[in-house]
């Protein structure tokens, strides 16, 4: 249930941004069920112009997983 959270999250916070945020920092990896996932940090300004910090998950392909380490830089097509 809170990876199917983040995921909605993650693709209502792509669709409402209006610079089309796609890019992010993976902060964590994991697999669950046979499935292969990043959880993205992605930059945003907070309240008072302070920097906040929103996370998502995003399903990736078992190769992407193998390839990418945590701090990369990692964009949605």
């Amino acid at each position: 249930m809170k990876v199917a959270f983040y995921i909605i999250s993650f693709f209502l916070i792509i669709a409402c941004n209006p610079s089309n945020m796609t890019c992010g920092e993976i902060d964590s990896k994991y697999e669950k069920n046979g499935e292969y996932f990043f959880a993205l940090v992605l930059a945003s300004n907070g309240g008072n112009n302070e920097p906040g910090r929103i996370y998502g998950d995003v399903s990736v392909e078992k190769s992407v997983y193998l390839l990418k380490d945590i701090g990369d830089e990692y964009c949605i097509e």
